[in-house]
């Protein structure tokens, strides 16, 4: 079976801990409920990262909602263990590539042609 690659203006990712791979997706759900759990806006969460400042915790409430949106029927517990499993360097790579996904990413494929333009 050949591997679809990812639509990064979508959100699209395949995440990869350890042994475990995913197909992720971020989506505005996604980083509201990333905020929620946190709550930390989503360029607070950014800086915790790149601070050295974010907890596993943190890290594993990040990385849910994102497998999840992905069509992953995933509990928290999988998460733990693939981070465990995976290491925190790598967990941390996996967290960036979201949050930087989360900054560049958008549905160009919903009407976001449309410019309206401010009186």
């Amino acid at each position: 079976m050949e591997k679809v690659a990812p639509n990064l203006k979508r959100g699209e990712l395949n995440l990869q801990l350890g042994k475990q791979s995913w197909r992720a997706k971020v989506t505005l759900d996604v980083i509201m409920r990333v905020e929620t759990a946190l709550d930390k806006g989503i360029v607070e969460v950014i800086t915790l990262l790149s601070e050295g400042k974010m907890t596993t915790t943190q890290l594993c409430e990040v990385l849910l909602p994102v497998v999840r949106a992905g069509g992953n029927d995933i509990k928290m517990p999988d998460i733990r263990k693939a981070v465990w499993d995976a290491g925190l360097a790598p967990t941390m790579s996996a967290v960036g590539e979201i949050l930087s996904t989360a900054l560049s990413s958008g549905d160009d494929e919903v009407g976001n042609d449309e410019v309206v333009e401010a009186d």
